[in-house]
């Protein structure tokens, strides 16, 4: 599980080109999606556009991109440096974390306050939760509706959850989302689907999960 205060550094920034995603800029530049995700706090995956800019975290495969985002090309900058981005971390004593007697039975150190605009599928990503755990952690809360300032517990360990065998895509769905909501690896969403590129996972599209 990702650790909010203890987030990567950043080796070089990226430029979101069309056609990107988290998963392929991370496949792309050889480092895990979830420190890419990690590294980006401020930039809700279902979100990234043309244009954004990444901190590209230092990892053991890190490949740096020829189309001049890293530091010494010539049209990179030299003094690239991934600013800080500030955030409520899910840590003891957390002053920023209010009290949440509603939930009581959540300890003070797996809360986190919602940031504005933030959604139930960026605290998935963030924290590798399926929606399954996160429901169950928050049966108080409309996931769907969340909105800054909430409270909300960020469970330590997924729950099991029985899977379908095959599920078909709604609107907005893709192969980073399914993997998150059924808490499956990318890798084996890819591998049981032989025929489907990254992209082709979308809404209409059947699919098949792994057993």
């Amino acid at each position: 599980m990702s650790n909010p205060a203890n987030q990567p550094s950043c080796a070089y920034q990226y430029t979101v080109k069309r056609g990107d995603s988290f998963y392929l800029i991370a496949h792309r530049l050889g480092v895990q999606l979830r420190d890419l995700l990690a590294a980006n706090p401020d930039i809700p995956p279902s979100r990234l556009t043309v244009g954004d800019v990444l901190c590209i975290p230092y990892g053991n495969e890190t490949q740096n991109p020829s189309d001049g985002n890293t530091p010494g090309n010539s049209g990179g900058n030299s003094d690239c440096v991934c600013p800080e981005v500030p955030e409520t971390p899910v840590q003891p004593d957390a002053p920023s974390v209010p009290e949440a007697p509603e939930n009581n039975i959540c300890p003070p150190n797996r809360r986190t306050v919602v940031q504005q605009g933030q959604t139930a599928s960026d605290l998935q990503l963030r924290y590798d939760l399926s929606y399954y755990t996160l429901q169950a952690a928050n049966a108080d809360k409309d996931l769907d509706a969340l909105q800054g300032g909430d409270v909300v517990c960020i469970p330590e360990n997924n729950l099991p959850c029985n899977l379908p065998t095959t599920v078909t895509l709604k609107e907005n769905e893709t192969l980073e989302s399914i993997a998150v909501t059924y808490n499956l690896p990318i890798a084996a969403l890819l591998r049981v689907n032989p025929c489907l590129a990254p992209e082709d996972f979308a809404a209409g599209v059947t699919i098949r999960l792994p057993n």
